[in-house]
Order: structure tokens, then C-alpha cells, then sequence
């Protein structure tokens, strides 16, 4: 069998990290990305929230969307998630395969309760609104399309957590808790990387085996910094809470280098 030819749309921090793991799987790889990087020859710079019929070539196997806004508002959401998926599937209409990465803020709120994929989805914010709309968009568009459903994305670079034990502001706290549901980010390329591989079709989420209450998250991140510990205040019940089962995922055989905030944050920290 040759190997597929995969074309990723968006290259940064994980676009990077799936494109690296399909090569060494044997995938040729091409990326678009919003500006050229002298480092990334296989690169082709191009505006995807623009149509761009007739740039691309019509060569690929299996298109994997991973964009990501760059500013907070539904206007970018919708720009990068609904409009640049349309605009590069009418411009690769060959490539059989879709690869869509969503998040799990498309299931809105569920009191805290366990989800899996098959779980009603009710986000109640714009963002989980606009990623359940290009959900619908890659599912009809006629393609064998994979929905990967993130949680929060932690790593190199990304320590929001780390800065808000460090701010020492309250912690708002409720009954129930805020469940975190949060994934490594090299976790989350291995995985997208193994699926597509397998040739996998439907909707998976992508989070590690620990859905554990955020404040203790963070107290064991106080702890490890050897921090003082966030004091505690009341307040709201969480809009959009739940834990977010990761089941379908690990049935395919997928295993963790970081299965929980534990081995994760302490392979950051050292």
C-alpha cells in the first residue's frame, strides 16, 4: 500500500506535532499555514478563512483540519472552524478522508456527569456552538470523516494552570466541583496520529484517564512548585461541567505517555 498523502490545515503548536508523528509513520505531508516559516519547507502559505479554489493541489488522501482562531470571539471561531473547512474541502474535493479537530466543549453542560460520544450534545457557549456547527459540516460533506473531540491542551508553552496557582488569587469553589478534562499535548498528536493511521471514522475524545475536580489539581500543582495553596471562596455552580470519558479511545489500543495531570505536569516541571 503507498502511503497516504496527508495535507494538514494549520501548523501550529499540535499541526506540528501530528505532521511529525504521520512522517514517521511513512505519510507524505504537506501544511498550510497563514504565513510561510523558512523552517517548514512542505509548508504553502495561504489564508484558509479566504476561498482558495485552484491553490491547492488536488493530491491528497486525507485532509486534517487544525486550525485554531486567533482571538476569543465568535467571528474568528466561525472564520477559522466553519468557513476555512468549507473553503479547503471545495478546494481539495479528491481527497477522500476528513479529519476534524473539535473539542469537548461542544457537550455543553451536563451537571458534572460522565460523557461519552454518545452523550446529547447542549453547548451554551458561542465556541462549543460554532465547533458543533463545523461538526455537523465535516459529517455531511460527503467525505469518511473523524471527529476528535479535545480537552484542554497542556505542555511546553501552554501553562495556564501553572500561572494561575502562581497568581494566588481565591479559588472559586462549588459542589460539584469543575471537572478538569485535559490531555498532553504530545498525547494529543500521537493520538490523532494513531486513528488516522488506523483509517478510523467517527467521533472520538481525546483526554487523559484523570478527570479529577480542578482545585486539586491545583493544589498538587501548589505543592510540586512548593507554592502556598490557593485559598478557597465560594462560588458559582460551573455553566458547563462534566467528565469526559475516554473509552473509544483506548479500545483502539491507544496507550498514554502522560494518562493523567500526575505524570504530565511532573515531566513539565522537572
Amino acid at each position: 500500500m503507498s502511503a497516504p498523502r496527508v495535507l494538514i490545515a494549520g501548523s501550529g503548536d499540535l499541526g506540528r506535532r501530528i505532521a511529525a508523528r504521520l512522517r514517521g509513520a511513512g505519510a507524505s505531508v504537506v501544511s498550510v499555514a497563514r504565513r510561510p516559516r523558512p523552517d517548514e519547507p512542505d509548508l504553502i502559505a495561504l489564508d484558509l478563512t479566504q476561498p482558495v479554489s485552484g491553490r491547492l493541489p488536488d493530491a491528497f488522501d486525507v485532509l486534517v483540519h487544525c486550525l485554531a482562531p486567533a482571538t476569543r470571539d465568535e467571528a474568528a471561531y466561525r472564520a477559522v472552524y466553519v468557513d476555512a473547512l468549507r473553503h479547503v474541502l471545495d478546494a481539495v474535493p479528491g481527497a477522500r478522508r476528513l479529519v476534524f479537530v473539535s473539542s469537548t466543549a461542544v457537550y455543553g453542560d451536563h451537571g458534572g456527569a460522565r460523557v461519552d460520544e454518545s452523550a446529547a450534545c447542549r453547548p451554551g457557549e458561542f465556541n462549543g456552538r460554532v465547533l458543533l456547527a463545523a461538526e455537523e459540516l465535516a459529517r455531511s460533506c460527503g467525505r469518511d470523516a473523524l471527529v476528535l473531540r479535545l480537552g484542554g491542551l497542556y505542555g511546553p508553552g501552554r501553562e495556564m494552570l501553572l500561572r494561575r496557582v502562581r497568581s494566588g488569587e481565591p479559588l472559586p469553589v462549588s459542589e460539584p466541583p469543575l471537572y478538569s478534562n485535559r490531555i498532553h499535548i504530545d498525547d494529543a498528536a500521537a493520538a490523532a496520529s494513531h486513528l488516522i493511521t488506523q483509517s478510523a471514522a467517527g467521533t472520538f475524545n481525546l483526554v487523559d484517564d484523570c478527570n479529577a475536580p480542578q482545585p486539586d489539581v491545583l493544589d498538587w500543582l501548589a505543592d510540586r512548585l512548593q507554592w502556598p495553596r490557593l485559598a478557597r471562596v465560594a462560588g458559582p455552580v460551573p455553566a458547563e461541567n462534566k467528565r469526559v470519558d475516554n473509552g473509544r479511545l483506548r479500545g483502539t489500543g491507544f496507550r498514554f505517555d502522560y494518562p493523567d495531570y500526575l505524570t504530565g505536569y511532573d515531566a513539565l516541571l522537572r
